[in-house]
């Protein structure tokens, strides 16, 4: 939990703060943007939550805080938010919560299939979220779209025996993964299909499940402070051009309704305007 003593002076006076050893990684931004805005390098509250679902959202914020930088002067009751992870963002497909500092606060998903359900990188693994899942009928498979947001994805892969899909380029970061790909090939399973789009990392991968979902790690989000869609030129570890290029290559998922990222936000999509939007970001990406 975070620490009073450390809170940051550019809070708004009220029971919910956020202390100096934030990293704005922007999660809390995603879960409650009504609640924390952008610092300096840093999340604050810029404004007390007061409704039930204004409380509960800042609550979930709380909890999928990778640092626990987020607090309370008082003591609350983060039950109802707890229970709420997963949650469901559209029918089958979910957000874990309980994001980790290892992958700088990424978000991480969980999806349920007739055909098995997959995680998408990883949470932190706790009992809350091992239950939950449980629940929700356990885990054949863990796509980790490249080295950054493995997580926990070994403890998830050990008590679910399932099996975790990461590119040769970039398992260095889970060297005992169950399936490890080669080369640029598009690889199907099930409804998924997993598409090679280094750049980020030289192993970066996504996943388009039912031709409708795109998770894409880190490799494309909307940007929030930009107001676009595009990619992170300022957080690219091997190659600009090569992501540029990766990005050119996801014009030809014409049916994709919503794209669901690591970092930057996620955000639904016209039906038919996936094109558009490729080309638009592509244009902006080769002006940096």
């Amino acid at each position: 939990m975070a620490k009073l003593k450390l809170k940051l002076n550019e809070n708004v006076e009220g029971n919910y703060f956020v202390d100096s050893t934030c990293i704005d990684c922007s999660a809390c931004r995603r879960f409650a943007p009504s609640t924390f805005g952008d610092g300096d390098e840093f999340a604050f509250v810029k404004e007390q939550p007061e409704t039930k679902i204004e409380i509960h959202t800042a609550n979930q914020a709380l909890l999928s805080c990778p640092t626990a930088s987020i607090g309370t002067v008082d003591k609350i009751d983060l039950n109802s938010a707890k229970d709420s992870f997963p949650m469901e963002l559209v029918p089958g497909i979910y957000i874990n919560g309980f994001n980790k500092k290892d992958s700088y606060g990424a978000d991480s998903y969980f999806i349920q299939s007739d055909s098995g359900n997959w995680m998408i990188d990883s949470p932190r693994f706790i009992q809350h979220l091992v239950q939950k899942i449980e629940q929700l009928g356990g885990l054949d498979y863990i796509f980790l779209t490249h080295r950054d947001d493995v997580a926990d994805a070994h403890l998830f892969a050990k008590h679910f025996q399932a099996k975790r899909i990461i590119h040769q380029l970039d398992s260095s970061a889970q060297k005992d993964a169950e399936i490890i790909l080669q080369g640029e090939e598009d690889l199907s399973i099930g409804p998924g299909r997993i598409i090679f789009t280094p750049g980020h990392t030289a192993g970066h991968q996504v996943l388009l499940w039912n031709e409708r979902y795109l998770f894409t790690g880190d490799h494309f989000a909307w940007l929030r402070r930009l107001k676009r869609w595009g990619s992170f030129s300022d957080a690219c570890w091997d190659s600009w051009e090569k992501q540029i290029g990766s990005v050119k290559k996801l014009k030809m998922l014409k049916n994709v309704e919503w794209v669901f990222p690591g970092h930057g936000n996620r955000g639904e999509i016209q039906r038919g305007k996936f094109p558009d939007i490729i080309d638009d970001a592509v244009v902006w990406m080769e002006t940096i």
